[in-house]
């Protein structure tokens, strides 16, 4: 399969619905505000909120391999929070069904935000951010805008897909060069051989970021 194809999260696909028609303000606002007010929402709330996403998920037109990706996610972290909250307590049924109680009440949360999230970057674009956040800084600054505060904070939101692109970068390079083989051994020689690369790669997306940020801060001043 050609790099191009691939998929990785929090990719934006080019689509025209009516999720993609809405204000890439509104759908920040959303993301924002469902992330602090689900976490403690009694169980009826994230139930009609659960039927709302997943009618939005359906409007926009929510790929496939999204949602795959998202429940593979979801099964690994709920296997990794499982065991970090099990070890070190008694091995007794009780505190076992206790753990699993606590961890689906978590992972029910952390469904909901990750679904959420992935409609709002599969169907806003890094230019309707950028614009968004532009916008938002001129209002707030009026005459003593420069460009930093929008560029720093595009760069920000921005910087979750990047990791995953990178990911997806790294994996299709390590495919073709090393024949692909399941087992914890190959897991580990794989995360091993790609995770210094993949901080290189973060970093140096860092250093043009903020060359960039000068260079726009800097010819504001010049104008």
């Amino acid at each position: 399969m050609n790099y191009s194809k691939q998929h990785f999260l929090f990719q934006y696909n080019t689509q025209d619905t009516p999720i993609h028609r809405i204000s890439a303000g509104i759908k920040l606002a959303v993301l924002c505000l469902s992330s602090f007010t689900l976490y403690g929402a009694p169980p009826l709330w994230l139930a009609l909120y659960g039927l709302v996403l997943l009618a939005i998920c359906i409007w926009a037109k929510l790929s496939w391999e999204t949602i795959k990706k998202n429940c593979k996610f979801l099964c690994i972290y709920t296997v990794c929070i499982f065991a970090i909250k099990i070890i070190g307590a008694p091995l007794t049924g009780s505190i076992v069904w206790q753990t699993m109680q606590e961890t689906f009440v978590f992972m029910r949360m952390l469904m909901l935000i990750l679904f959420t999230a992935s409609v709002f970057y599969e169907t806003t674009s890094k230019i309707e951010i950028f614009t968004l956040c532009e916008h938002l800084e001129r209002f707030v600054c009026r005459k003593k805008y420069t460009g930093a505060f929008s560029t720093i904070f595009t760069i920000t939101i921005m910087c979750v897909p990047q990791v995953f692109e990178n990911w997806a970068q790294l994996n299709y390079a390590y495919n073709a060069r090393v024949k692909e083989r399941k087992g914890i051994i190959s897991a580990y020689r794989r995360l091993t051989a790609l995770l210094p690369s993949l901080i290189e790669k973060l970093l140096r997306f860092a250093l043009t970021a903020e060359k960039a940020l000068k260079n726009r801060t800097t010819s504001f001043f010049n104008r």
